[in-house]
């Protein structure tokens, strides 16, 4: 678990270190190469993370998703769990616990068949580590659909330490390539 947390404050630190220029200019690559991926042409419904300040934007993959006639689907907390709201543009929206922007909508009961998540680092293998709270993992225990992280090229480590309860994606897409 320290190992974890070191890894944690480790990428924390490098994301905080990336310029608003830098973070746009690679957020933009990686929504290109997503949305040119087998994974996102062949969802009809895709579950998006709302991006904070740090993570690679989501803002424009939604707006495209949306103009592209996908139905959306955004996370709300409620407790310990992850609810999945339908979104549209204009919808309204609150900041949660933790200062990330929710809808405040009905929720779905229809899964997604795409799961975009985010992450705070990952390996070559395909590992993920989130921010320690568990929600995308507990929400993934169940999931039949594919799951793409997105990321930074710069949260990649050598290795990723994991739990039996740890869920990896089916591909990690950053600025540079395409990991599955």
């Amino acid at each position: 678990m320290f190992e974890k947390k070191e890894i944690r404050k480790q990428m924390k630190q490098k994301l905080a270190a990336m310029s608003v220029a830098e973070r746009r200019e690679k957020s933009a690559l990686i929504a290109a190469r997503f949305l040119s991926s087998s994974e996102y042409a062949a969802a009809r419904t895709v579950f998006f993370y709302y991006s904070t300040a740090e993570e690679v934007d989501t803002s424009k993959l939604i707006h495209q998703a949306l103009l592209d006639g996908k139905r959306v689907l955004l996370p709300r907390v409620i407790i310990d769990q992850m609810e999945l709201v339908p979104f549209q543009a204009g919808d309204l929206m609150q900041k949660n616990v933790y200062g990330i922007e929710e809808p405040l909508g009905k929720t779905s009961d229809e899964p997604p068949d795409l799961a975009v998540i985010p992450l705070l680092a990952f390996d070559k293998a395909r590992r993920r580590l989130g921010r320690g709270k568990g929600f995308y993992d507990r929400f993934l225990k169940g999931f039949s659909g594919k799951v793409v992280a997105l990321a930074f090229g710069a949260q990649e480590c050598d290795a990723v330490p994991t739990d039996p309860f740890d869920i990896s994606p089916d591909v990690i897409v950053t600025e540079k390539e395409r990991i599955q």
